[in-house]
Order: structure tokens, then C-alpha cells, then sequence
């Protein structure tokens, strides 16, 4: 009763909070129909519809930041294209990776981008100003020894159980180490010398969630609240907590190497996500993925033909 008690309280609480706050469960269901857009090649609406969702949130993704101006460039709107990847590099993504897209062959030779890519250092110590530099440094840190020890079980063990009470720890005071909070992703902070490596181009936050996919039922530890909470706050993609959820759900990568042991308790949704359990009920996969704000599995086969046909990159890191 008093457990039920506390849940309570504290939803009552986090609706209070988020109603304070743009709540990103309409950004990211407005997402998927400019993807639907994409996937049947309007990209001029596609252009006016991330307008529209980048005026309204003070923050956006990076990732839809990045696929925007491809789709602005596609439709010949150049103003777009432009201002869109300035504000990705304000946000911290790197020129280079820019320059590796490869549908902006042509445009990087032109005045406008060559502008922007001058301003890349001034740019780049404005977007440091905007996170925790304490928690960027500590977490590239913190990747760095859980990937250079996963040959010693015991050591990666212990690494990854430590790096895991600290991201915990963390969402008691704050909706979750994301990159709107930590930052991006830099290859250059404390580089491996083996194992995984950091990539400046995935836009992501991937000194973060590895930890969460390799250790034993994080959602079920923490509290699925707090992970829905970090959800509607815009601290966590709905794309990296089906990723959590699938391996959570489905025993991969754990720890304990135990399945009887530490049992996930998890609502059940599907995503047919890869590592995770598919089923053929594509309705419910739909339904639950468009209920956490995923595209359907239909508009995802259309993305990936129309991403080869018109050389878009759609998917960066774990989003």
C-alpha cells in the first residue's frame, strides 16, 4: 500500500512537471508523420512540417536536425539547408561529418557552407557552454574503461555494475545524462585503444547507453516512470529505449549470464527491434511502437529505399 502510495505521489508530480514542459511525446508522434512525408518523397511539406517542430521546441534532436537539412537541400531550399546545419553545429555536431554526407557533395563548395564551416571553432566553444563539461568528460571517461576491459569479464563486470549506479544515481536529480544534457558524442576525449570507439558523426550518446544495454534489467532496477518521464522531457529518444527494452526484455548481453536470475518486470511491447523478440502481429507492433513515438515498420521500409535512392542518412547512433 505504501509502495503504491509513493507511485502515485510521484506521478502526480511528474505530470505537474511536465505540464511546466514542452512535452516531447507530441514532437515525436509530429516526427513521424514528417517521416511518413519523407517515405513518399514530399519533401518540400516534409521541409515545412520540421519548420513548424523546430520553431515550437527549444530543443531538438540532433538527428532530426541533420536529416532535415538533407531534406531541405533535396527540395532546393537553400535558406533551409543552410540554417539548419548552422544549428547543427552550434549543437556541437563536427564540419567533417558534414562534408561525408553524401548529398551535400556539391553544396559544401558553396559560399554559404564555407561560412559555416569558417565559424566551426567560435561555434563549437558556444555549444560547450550549453552542457555539463563535468559529466561530458567524466562519461567519455567512463566508455573508455568499461570498452578497454571487456576481455576481463570480472573487470568489465565491475566496471559496467559502477558505471550503471552512476547513471542511476544521476536520474534522481536529473530526467537522464542525455545528450541535451552531457553532450554529443567526441571520438577525441579520451580515445580507446581497443574495443568500441566513439564516433563524432552518430550524433548520439553512446558513452551512455551501451552501459544500459549491457547491464542486468535497468528499466526494472530504476523504474519504468522515471524512463517515461525522460521520454516526455526529451531526455531520451524513443529509439534508445526500445533499444534498452529489447535487450532488457530479451536477456541479451547480461551480466549476471542468468536467465532465472533477477527476472526482467516489464510491460510487454513489441518493436521488432534487432536483438529483440519479433512477432508477425504487425498491428501490435504498430500500436506500440507509435504509442512511444516510432514509426511504423512500413514507414521504415519506405525510409530505407528512399534513403538509397536519394543518398539521405536517416539513422545516427542508437536513434
Amino acid at each position: 500500500m505504501m509502495k503504491e502510495s509513493i507511485t502515485i505521489s510521484f506521478l502526480i508530480l511528474v505530470s505537474f512537471f511536465i505540464q511546466a514542459q514542452d512535452d516531447y511525446s507530441k514532437y515525436h508522434q509530429s516526427i513521424i508523420l514528417v517521416e511518413d512525408l519523407i517515405s513518399n518523397e514530399k519533401f518540400a511539406d516534409a521541409v515545412k512540417e520540421y519548420n513548424k517542430i523546430f520553431e515550437a521546441y527549444d530543443y531538438v534532436f540532433l538527428k532530426d536536425i541533420l536529416i532535415a537539412a538533407q531534406v531541405a537541400y533535396l527540395s532546393d531550399d537553400i535558406e533551409k539547408t543552410n540554417e539548419w546545419l548552422l544549428r547543427a553545429v552550434t549543437d556541437g555536431y563536427d564540419c567533417n561529418c558534414i562534408k561525408r554526407l553524401p548529398i551535400f557533395k556539391e553544396y559544401i563548395e558553396l559560399d554559404q557552407w564555407k561560412k559555416i564551416e569558417s565559424q566551426y571553432e567560435e561555434l563549437n566553444d558556444e555549444y560547450l557552454t550549453t552542457i555539463d563539461l563535468g559529466l561530458h568528460y567524466e562519461f567519455h571517461h567512463r566508455y573508455k574503461q568499461e570498452q578497454e576491459n571487456k576481455s576481463n569479464r570480472i573487470k568489465y563486470k565491475d566496471i559496467v555494475t559502477d558505471n550503471y549506479r552512476r547513471i542511476k544515481s544521476l536520474m534522481d536529480s536529473i530526467p537522464f545524462p542525455s545528450e541535451r544534457l552531457i553532450g554529443i558524442d567526441d571520438g577525441a576525449i579520451f580515445p580507446t585503444t581497443i574495443g568500441g570507439s566513439l564516433s563524432n558523426c552518430e550524433a548520439g550518446n553512446s558513452k551512455v547507453i551501451p552501459t544500459l544495454l549491457h547491464y542486468d534489467n535497468p528499466i526494472t532496477d530504476i523504474g519504468i516512470d522515471k524512463f517515461i518521464v525522460a521520454l516526455k522531457l526529451g531526455h531520451l529518444h524513443p529509439r534508445q529505449f526500445a533499444s534498452i527494452y529489447s535487450f532488457e526484455s530479451n536477456y541479451v548481453s547480461r551480466l549476471s549470464g542468468n536467465r532465472s536470475v533477477n527476472k526482467p518486470r516489464l510491460p510487454e511491447y513489441f518493436f521488432n527491434f534487432g536483438f529483440g523478440k519479433k512477432i508477425d502481429d504487425f498491428e501490435r507492433v504498430n500500436s506500440d511502437r507509435r504509442k512511444f513515438g516510432i514509426c511504423s515498420l512500413e514507414t521504415e521500409k519506405k525510409l530505407e529505399i528512399v534513403s538509397k535512392r536519394y543518398k539521405l542518412r536517416m539513422s545516427y547512433g542508437y536513434k
